[in-house]
Parts: C-alpha cells; sequence; structure tokens
C-alpha cells in the first residue's frame, strides 16, 4: 500500500513554532503499524534479527515486573522491519520541514510499552540527552501503534515550554519515586511560568504527534487493567550536526559513536535520511525497504 506524503501547511508549521508539538489524529496505515508492531515483542524477547543488540534495554519480560515500563532504543540496527520505518526519508523530512532544517539525519529510534500498572514517566526534554552533539536540537516523531486513551497514561505535553528559559540534566525517567512532573513544575517556576499548561495527547493507533526537542514531555502510570500503550518513535538531528568536540560534554549512548579524534558523524551509526537537495546515505537503500516510499 502507498503512503500518501504529509503536506503540511502554513499554519501547521506556525503551530508547531509556537506550541513546540503538532497532532497528526492519522499519519501511518494500520497495516504499517501491525508490521512495526509484530517486532517489537520478538525484539524484547532478544531475537534481533541482525544480531546486534540495541543502545538501551528496558523492561525484559521474566527479568523485571510484569508492570514495568518496557523500553528499547537503537532498534532500527536490530531489525529491518523496524528500520524501514526508522530510516524512512518521509519521516525525516517532516521533522526538518517543522524544525525548519534543510536536512535529518537519524538520531535514534525507540519504543515504549506501558503495560497495565505500568508506573510513571520523568518529565523531560530529549535535547538533554544529546548535549555531546553541535547542535543538541532534535526533532521526533512520535506514533501511536495502540489507541492512546486517557487511562492508559498518554503522553503528556507542556506546549510552548519549548521557549522556556531554563536548565536540566540528563536523568533515569523509569519509575521515579518523586512526582513525574516535579521537573516540569521546577523548569516552570525558573522560567517565571506560574501555570504550565498541561496537554494529554490522546489519538488512534497510526495517529502521530511531533516533538520539538526542548519540550518537556512525560506520562502518569497506566491505570487500565487491560489496555497496554505501545508506541514507537523516530528522533533525527539537523543534517549537518556534529559532535562536540572531545571533553565539552558528556554522552552517555551516542559518544560511544564518535570517532577518536574528530567530530564528524559516522552515517554508519546516524545516516542521512533526508535533504532539500536528495542527499541520503546509500547504505540504507541496501539495508532495507523505505516503509512510507511511493510506489
Amino acid at each position: 500500500m502507498t503512503h500518501l506524503p504529509v503536506q503540511l501547511c502554513d499554519e501547521q508549521i506556525q503551530q508547531f513554532q509556537a506550541d513546540g508539538c503538532l497532532i497528526l489524529e492519522k499519519f501511518l496505515d494500520l497495516a504499517v503499524v501491525d508490521r512495526i508492531d509484530a517486532r517489537l515483542d520478538p525484539l524484547f524477547a532478544t531475537q534481533f534479527e541482525t544480531g546486534v543488540y540495541p543502545d538501551e534495554w528496558h523492561g525484559r519480560p521474566g527479568l523485571n515486573q510484569p508492570t514495568a515500563t518496557r523500553q528499547m532504543c537503537g532498534m532500527w540496527r536490530c531489525d529491518r522491519t523496524v528500520a524501514s520505518l526508522s530510516l524512512s526519508a518521509e519521516v525525516a523530512r517532516l521533522n526538518a520541514t517543522l524544525m525548519g532544517w534543510d536536512g535529518a539525519r537519524l538520531a535514534t529510534d525507540s519504543c515504549w510499552i506501558k503495560p497495565p500498572g505500568a508506573p510513571e514517566v520523568l518529565f523531560h526534554r530529549n535535547n538533554t540527552a544529546f548535549a555531546c552533539i553541535n547542535p543538541a536540537s532534535v526533532a521526533t516523531c512520535w506514533i501511536a501503534l495502540s489507541d492512546s486513551t486517557p487511562s492508559a497514561a498518554p503522553l503528556e505535553v507542556a506546549p510552548g515550554s519549548h521557549q522556556w528559559r531554563c536548565s536540566d540534566q540528563f536523568k533515569f525517567l523509569h519509575a521515579p519515586k518523586e512526582d513525574y512532573r516535579q521537573p516540569l513544575w521546577r523548569a516552570a517556576a525558573a522560567a517565571g511560568v506560574k501555570q504550565p499548561e498541561l496537554l494529554a495527547v490522546e489519538i488512534p493507533a497510526g495517529g502521530c504527534v511531533f516533538l520539538h526537542g526542548d519540550l518537556w514531555h512525560g506520562s502518569g502510570r497506566n491505570k487500565t487493567t487491560d489496555q497496554m500503550r505501545r508506541s514507537f518513535a523516530i528522533t533525527t538531528l539537523p543534517a549537518d550536526a556534529q559532535f562536540q568536540p572531545p571533553g565539552i560534554e558528556p554522552g552517555y549512548i551516542f559518544s560511544r559513536y564518535r570517532r577518536m579524534g574528530e567530530t564528524v558523524m559516522d552515517e554508519s551509526f546516524f545516516p542521512i535520511l533526508w535533504t532539500r537537495s536528495g542527499d541520503r546515505t546509500a547504505m540504507i537503500v541496501e539495508y532495507c525497504h523505505d516503509a512510507l516510499a511511493n510506489a
């Protein structure tokens, strides 16, 4: 089935720039949703098609509590079906268009699975995890693989918070002991915002929300007894991004892919997905098809 490219209007781009987020009720065809979703449980069962392990892996069935939130990052190297969406030129084009970039390269992909009873996820900003990269600026396309309902821990965002002047540090996000919104309250106070707006992203499977890297977001507890919240996210950097010089900023995950003594980002690990001039890392074509390419 052919995916019809999304044509963003000026109003949508302006809304993203003002709010730091943009919701599309319909984005992926359900056939694509099902193909991607079908690969998640095998990956958490250590069935890696390529033999490559992910960058991050939390909530392993049989090793963690049944209610633990499952998260995996860097999945495109593990599975070509997942890669067909993660490396899509269409998602990168939309991220870049909203951010005003001339091109986009993959930063990472990730999935979040919250079973019934799963605890909160701490409010955070995605850019904080990319401090070792210049510019430390990302955009994320967060896709619902299941219906995101009010009681099943929908993603929560604070519209406009990407414009706040505040600081934060990279933290462990799972099952916080403090109020999961506490980092948001502290950031709002620092920015002089007395009552930050909160928006629950309630969308059907196949819908998505685009997130500015400085937007504060998190999620509450899954209060249902029978609903699993499943989502997939693709995060991109500007195509011309490079590493900070060594020693400037640490990098928990991403600096491990730095070439010694260099700032260039290796396209084997951070492939260029889309540019206005049509550039795209050559190895992608050999590695997997594009799930959203036109026939």
